[in-house]
């Protein structure tokens, strides 16, 4: 494995576990959410830690740089801010999506900075 490889599969790997362990830790408030809409969030937030897991350990592009891992981040942060504007106004239920959000922000910041910042190191 080159460097370059060994970059990018630390960084395909990190995106990967911020949006799959998220998933997994939102999964239970499918089941604690009182209305139907307040849970779509948590669904699509599950759905999308699947996919990221499925794309990680499919194939070779694991090694590769590529932006899918990063918008997969991401799309997890405009997930939890959907699940903000729905569940507004029932402040029982938006609580726990404001930590959602944060996390994706940070973590949003982290691995674009480190996609960014790949490019530099690569070059040298």
């Amino acid at each position: 494995m080159t460097v370059t490889e060994v970059w990018n599969r630390g960084n395909n790997l990190l995106a990967t576990a911020i949006v799959g362990l998220s998933a997994f830790a939102f999964f239970p408030e499918i089941f604690i959410e009182t209305e139907r809409p307040f849970k779509i969030d948590e669904g699509l937030l599950f759905l999308l830690g699947l996919l990221a897991i499925g794309w990680y350990v499919r194939g070779k592009h694991k090694f590769t740089r590529t932006i899918t891992p990063v918008l997969m981040v991401w799309a997890g942060f405009a997930i939890k801010l959907m699940g903000i504007i729905i569940e507004f106004k029932e402040k029982d239920d938006v609580g726990d999506d404001f930590g959602g959000l944060i996390l994706f922000l940070l973590g949003g910041l982290l691995v674009t900075w480190l996609f960014i910042k790949g490019k530099q190191v690569m070059e040298k």
